[in-house]
């Protein structure tokens, strides 16, 4: 099966990163009541967990909680770089997590980007971009927020069936309440990032808190299908090409 996965990865050279269908928002209706209520649930449940775990936690101590799970995350990376056919970059991806394990003590340090193994994100929906699913209408899920239709088929993947969380069950055997608190953790940890870099503020300050999360999400997905580094067509911020400079008739 794998072998196949691996083939099949190989023969998908350039993907599906048109977000056309996610743009044009067909389902806006919808996913502006799962919006609502996604809102209403932070608003009441996860914000304030967020908020008192700010509060007890010193900052360093958030970091090296935040560098933790990023490093949990790492095999999760590497299996989905593999799937798309990106093993240099699966190469650079191991050797990060070697790196922060190590020298980082479980990864609570990131020295691998300290030392120019940035962080290299990948999730089973940009696997299936990769082998050339279309991305579908954009779709809001319960609780995980912003997707496409493409990307919240494969959201449990990405969630519930991680590399790092087979090797650790099958290791330590933990409890319930180990894989439910570590779950937990992940979602408060995510929420603490979203404060820590203004989201809120902005959402705030917006007149349309729905259209700019959609504009926002999309221009961040775009971004992770092109491996950051956007084509010139697809970059508001790409100077546009000069003409060639015309040849002046001869002058008789």
């Amino acid at each position: 099966m794998l072998a196949s996965l691996l083939i099949l990865a190989g023969c998908a050279s350039t993907g599906s990163t048109d977000l056309a269908r996610a743009e044009a928002d067909p389902w806006e209706k919808s996913n502006r009541r799962m919006y609502a209520f996604n809102k209403g649930l932070d608003r009441w449940v996860v914000k304030p967990l967020a908020t008192s775990y700010r509060f007890v936690t010193p900052r360093p101590l958030r970091s090296a909680v935040s560098n933790a799970y990023g490093n949990y995350g790492e095999p999760a990376n590497l299996t989905n770089a593999v799937l798309q056919g990106k093993f240099a970059q699966a190469f650079r991806t191991l050797d990060r997590f070697i790196l922060n394990t190590t020298l980082g003590v479980g990864g609570i340090s990131d020295v691998a980007t300290d030392l120019g193994r940035p962080r290299e994100p990948e999730d089973f929906g940009q696997t299936l971009a990769r082998w050339g699913v279309k991305s579908g209408p954009y779709l809001v899920l319960p609780l995980f927020g912003p997707s496409t239709l493409r990307d919240g088929i494969m959201t449990p993947f990405d969630f519930f069936i991680d590399p790092a969380d087979f090797t650790r069950n099958a290791l330590l055997h933990p409890g319930w309440d180990v894989r439910i608190g570590m779950t937990a953790g992940r979602v408060v940890n995510f929420r603490n990032t979203l404060i820590e870099t203004g989201a809120d503020k902005l959402l705030a300050d917006s007149l349309d808190e729905y259209a700019l999360a959609r504009s926002a999400w999309i221009q961040s997905r775009r971004l992770q299908l092109y491996d950051g580094k956007l084509p010139d067509d697809q970059d508001p911020f790409a100077e546009p090409p000069e003409e060639p400079e015309k040849a002046e008739p001869p002058k008789p």
